[in-house]
């Protein structure tokens, strides 16, 4: 009796075993025929994600919503894919074809993505934007996120991401730090007065949520009057 009994666990317990696997495989089917040539992307851990319940915003680069973009991954492009980076945990994230699951991207096989219109590149620890590219020189931008103390709404506590833009350009085999309209002007003596008109005359908005745009159109200028010479 009792080996029937040990006999009757042990078809149980093999059925309870493999019936989830056979449930697994017809999704991991679907899985592989969807991603294709693109499923070397989609072998690293999932996303861990930010609740609204515990954070008031979020750390990912302009919107937390998934963009058009492409990932040049261990030497190969990929294309036509939807990404999103967080520049808190310094992750690019991806959506399965199936869009079913939020994965990280091994970032230490990423030469460079683009998300929208914008190409990042890597700097340091980190993935800056190109802003401003020429053989003379190169403008570009990087976030640096930390959490910060925590904030209270509707006598709720939540934590709260602060990210600080870092503009840097690049000229001479030289790295710069810019802040600001000051600081860019400082880094060319030679056309200060031109470059400071051409910045009043365009009404150039130096402000943090339009620094981006102004910095960018000033290299451009500055940019062109170097090569006038």
């Amino acid at each position: 009796m009792n080996i029937r009994k040990t006999h009757l666990l042990i078809l149980l317990c093999t059925f309870c075993i493999l019936t989830p696997v056979y449930t697994q495989q017809p999704l991991f089917e679907e899985f592989k025929k969807k991603a294709g040539d693109y499923a070397a992307l989609y072998t690293n851990k999932v996303e861990v994600g930010y609740s609204p319940y515990f954070y008031i915003n979020h750390p990912y680069w302009d919107t937390d919503e998934f963009q058009k973009g492409a990932v040049c991954y261990n030497g190969l492009l990929y294309t036509d894919i939807k990404l999103r980076y967080d520049t808190y945990k310094k992750q690019l994230i991806v959506i399965t074809p199936e869009k079913r699951i939020l994965l990280q991207v091994d970032m230490r096989k990423v030469d460079y993505f683009i998300i929208g219109e914008k190409k990042f590149m890597p700097h340091k620890d980190t993935y800056s934007a190109l802003l401003y590219n020429s053989p003379q020189m190169r403008l570009t931008q990087y976030v640096l996120c930390r959490l910060g103390a925590s904030v209270e709404k509707n006598r709720i506590s939540y934590r709260k991401f602060e990210k600080n833009a870092r503009f840097v350009l690049s000229k001479d085999d030289t790295e710069y730090i810019v802040t600001s309209r000051s600081s860019f002007l400082k880094l060319f003596p030679v056309y200060k007065k031109q470059l400071k008109r051409y910045a009043r005359e365009q009404d150039l908005n130096f402000s943090i949520s339009h620094r981006a745009e102004a910095l960018t159109a000033l290299t451009k200028y500055a940019d062109s009057l170097i090569n006038k010479k």
